[in-house]
């Protein structure tokens, strides 16, 4: 038995490494000694695949950098199951300083825009101390925690009223197959912000990467995915939509033929761990129900199942909770402002999109979303975010998720927190700081 790490090599070479295991029995110590030899430019000019390469694709990996892009494009970039990255938060990032993409770019757009920051930067400092008189310091309790927890605490609430057209930051970790066949789809997809980031991207790996992405598209197989993008870029249902606070969900899995098979497997599992993937061959769950974007995009990160990517509109409202948070005073003009600003907004432009619109539009408010699960994916994620340090709208998801569960397989082990939502002073410590240097 031997065992190699070499992953100091580019992406391109060191998946042709691992492509010549498929046609050599000799040593990866051998390439790569030819590798340091010739250099990695030379050594993959000196190789010619004469078979379907895609797989070959898969085995190096990049990552993208991407940053002034809007949150719809960083969700158009992560609507993948098979995406990993991470993405700046608005649960602990400041936003107020962000660039704003206006698609619309007219004076009355960029006020309308510019008008939710405002609000959103106006009201940080009542929300602030109305939180502190709520939810004072312990005695004997940690300070700076408690602050740290509370300015979360005030970006939970006012992050409602950013609008999607702020601009944050996201990277994009992907093998070079995967970054090829999802730049298609993105370079069909409805925004022009995301057609425009999809070929920066290409344009990107074609330059470091010259072998791997010399792709010629068919135009059929373009037109196919500008189809695709047209249909399924977005969901929003026409009729039939859950009302607020409304949970619907169905099931096609036979509880009787899961605990004959797996009942020791399903009620033995310990708190931490997942069930076996292989239990999805029993069914799914599909889910519907509104939830704000923001918190929609934290639910859109678990790749194991099937989330749609909603539209966001203001067919549904701002979800009350945003309200609800707020002072008495701040709330009544809370209410008054977001009313005003989406009559503007319907006033603003009579051919906008409602692609467009959402760049406008806050992301406190309510988007139909429908979710496809398989068994683990749905005890995972309904244990996962219902711990007290998720937000309180995606809590409120993920408990009823667990109900569902429960009430569908009694004899499963569920360790999801059914608990009330409350001020949580952990939020202060879920950081990233750097460590101070050693004395």
């Amino acid at each position: 038995m031997r065992v190699f790490v070499f992953d100091e090599f580019e992406p391109e070479t060191s998946a042709m490494l691992q492509a010549l295991y498929s046609r050599s029995s000799s040593s990866v110590t051998d390439h790569v000694a030819k590798v340091r030899e010739k250099g990695s430019g030379r050594f993959m000019a000196s190789y010619y695949v004469g078979y379907g390469h895609a797989s070959i694709g898969d085995c190096g990996v990049t990552t993208f950098f991407l940053e002034d892009i809007s949150l719809l494009a960083c969700k158009a970039v992560q609507d993948n199951p098979l995406y990993s990255g991470q993405e700046s938060s608005t649960r602990y990032i400041d936003f107020s300083r962000q660039r704003l993409c206006d698609p619309i770019g007219s004076s009355r757009s960029e006020a309308l825009q510019r008008r939710w920051v405002d609000f959103y930067c106006e009201s940080a400092s009542g929300v602030t101390s109305y939180l502190k008189s709520c939810f004072p310091l312990a005695a004997g309790g940690n300070e700076k925690q408690w602050e740290k927890a509370i300015v979360a605490r005030g970006f939970d609430i006012l992050r409602g009223f950013l609008p999607a057209g702020v601009t944050s930051q996201t990277s994009w970790t992907t093998n070079l197959r995967q970054a090829h066949e999802h730049l298609l789809r993105l370079e069909a997809h409805p925004l022009d912000e995301v057609r425009l980031l999809a070929n920066e991207c290409r344009q990107a790996l074609v330059h470091k990467y010259p072998n791997s992405f010399g792709h010629k598209i068919a135009s059929a197989e373009r037109e196919y995915l500008n189809l695709i993008s047209a249909n399924e870029a977005y969901y929003l249902p026409q009729d039939g939509c859950p009302a607020a606070g409304e949970f619907r969900y169905k099931t096609n899995i036979d509880n009787h033929d899961l605990e004959a098979s797996s009942l020791d497997l399903i009620a033995l599992r310990p708190r931490k761990c997942q069930l076996p993937k292989s239990l999805g061959r029993f069914g799914v769950y599909q889910c519907e129900f509104l939830l704000d974007f923001g918190s929609f995009r934290d639910l859109q990160r678990h790749r194991g199942g099937m989330c749609r990517m909603p539209m966001l509109t203001e067919a549904f409202g701002l979800h009350p909770w945003y309200f609800n948070q707020l002072p008495d005073a701040l709330r009544v003009k809370a209410e008054t402002f977001v009313s005003q600003q989406l009559s503007e907004l319907n006033d603003i432009d009579p051919k906008i999109t409602g692609e467009v619109k959402q760049y406008y539009l806050p992301i406190g408010m309510n988007v139909a979303c429908q979710i496809t699960y398989d068994l683990p994916e749905m005890v995972y994620v309904a244990e996962l975010r219902s711990n007290q340090t998720v937000h309180p709208t995606l809590r409120w998801v993920a408990q009823q998720m667990a109900q569902a569960l429960a009430a569908n397989h009694p004899k499963l082990a569920l360790h999801a927190d059914l608990s009330e939502s409350e001020f949580c002073l952990r939020r202060g410590s879920q950081d990233i700081v750097e460590r101070s240097s050693a004395a």
